[in-house]
């Protein structure tokens, strides 16, 4: 593992410009981020191609690399699993237009998930609505060379994609080679079906897109080191498959909002710890 694998992330400086978040990445030692495209900082119907290109230079002057583009999906009103063709059909769109954004910012890494889906609704009608939507989206990713990671939720947003098993199903039924899955070390220890490890091997570690690498009790989206997950096992997992790819720190939990930097720091001095111990 490297540390320009470790991505700063801009979800708890919800309270400060984007600006601000580009310059305390810069600050705090990361070459790397992920980018949460939501308003306040980057409502995609705000900016045209002039305003992409603007970021992207931004970006470059802060001496970053974006590394994975990650759209909200879950507070704004999008879902592949929505019975109502109308509101896929707009999914479909939404991820589309995030994905040409994404390639315009110098990014081919793309964060997707299944959204919400309905209880008192089949569950197999669900995931076709599912599966037939991300297969129009993955041949878009295929065309602009973008790579798209599905993100499992818990069952407290979805029934489509909680586990490693489902998530096979879907890649398995969509089957692009731009498709791949997203691990999420909180994710998965609050759903408690797999381990870190087991989700990997599950999936193959040749369908690791993207990880969301943070801590938690579990449950919170934390600091690394504020948490109480084995982080130090996750890791050596990834080591393990050589993993090469972004560790985003999808950091959540209101606690940091008024201190973002705190764990920003707090997690980049525990990552480059742990690279001192393995040596």
């Amino acid at each position: 593992m490297q540390a320009s694998q470790l991505c700063a992330a801009n979800y708890h400086y919800k309270r400060y410009t984007l600006e601000a978040f580009l310059a305390a990445a810069e600050r705090l030692g990361y070459q790397s981020i992920e980018l949460w495209a939501s308003g306040p900082h980057l409502h995609l119907e705000d900016y045209d191609g002039a305003r992409l290109d603007a970021l992207a230079r931004s970006i470059r002057a802060h001496g970053l690399t974006l590394r994975c583009f990650t759209p909200e999906q879950c507070v704004y009103a999008i879902s592949v699993s929505h019975p109502d063709k109308v509101y896929r059909d707009r999914t479909v769109d939404f991820f589309n237009r995030h994905i040409e954004a994404s390639v315009r910012l110098g990014c081919d890494r793309m964060v997707v998930s299944t959204g919400f889906a309905y209880l008192d609704v089949d569950a197999e009608d669900a995931f076709g609505w599912c599966a037939e939507a991300m297969a129009r989206i993955a041949r878009k990713a295929e065309a602009e060379g973008v790579t798209l990671a599905v993100e499992p939720f818990t069952k407290y947003t979805t029934h489509i994609c909680n586990q490693a098993s489902q998530l096979v199903r879907l890649l398995q039924t969509v089957n692009s080679p731009r498709l791949k899955g997203l691990a999420d070390t909180d994710v998965i220890a609050t759903t408690a079906v797999d381990t870190f490890s087991s989700f990997i091997d599950v999936i193959g570690a040749e369908n690791l897109g993207h990880v969301h690498f943070v801590d938690g009790h579990p449950g919170g989206h934390l600091a690394l080191g504020d948490g109480a997950l084995d982080l130090e096992t996750a890791l050596s997992k990834l080591e393990a498959v050589r993993y090469d790819g972004p560790l985003g720190l999808e950091i959540l939990d209101r606690s940091y909002v008024f201190e973002p930097d705190r764990p920003l720091r707090q997690s980049m001095d525990w990552f480059l710890a742990h690279l001192e111990k393995k040596g």
